[in-house]
């Protein structure tokens, strides 16, 4: 049985650019960072390189996504389209609760969930990468 709470908040961003747009429509990785990292911890941006105007973003905590989601617009001279993508529901946990009066096989189960929690995250990375790349490859031949 798989449990949801081992799914990370992502959010996708979307904005008007052109092909040829250098400046990718005013945003790129750092940029993205910038304007989400003020509503909580972002693990990571992933910025597609073939479909520009096109971004990922996953969040330590539902609340960081959520906020993000309620109240960033983005650039005034180009406002982002934000919409969930997966996580929406659950929060994800975000540390380990290490304390010394848990035990050794307290903690060696929590490093195996955060192992664990770390490959599925590695794994989703790489399908979302894939379905990007899927996408653009339509979007070029319309």
């Amino acid at each position: 049985m798989k449990s949801d709470s081992n799914v990370t908040p992502k959010l996708k961003l979307k904005w008007k650019s052109k092909k040829d747009d250098e400046t990718n429509g005013g945003y790129s990785h750092d940029v993205l960072l910038g304007l989400l990292h003020k509503y909580g911890e972002v693990l990571n941006v992933l910025v597609s390189t073939k479909k520009t105007g096109s971004a990922v973003a996953e969040f330590a905590t539902v609340k960081a996504a959520e906020l993000a989601f309620k109240n960033e617009h983005g650039l005034t001279s180009n406002p982002l389209k934000i919409s969930w993508l997966e996580g929406r529901p659950a929060p994800a946990p975000s540390h380990l609760s290490g304390t010394s009066t848990q035990g050794s096989v307290c903690m060696a189960r929590d490093y195996e969930s955060v192992v664990m929690m770390r490959m599925r995250q590695a794994a989703e990375r790489q399908r979302l990468i894939e379905e990007m790349q899927k996408e653009d490859e339509e979007d070029a031949r319309t």
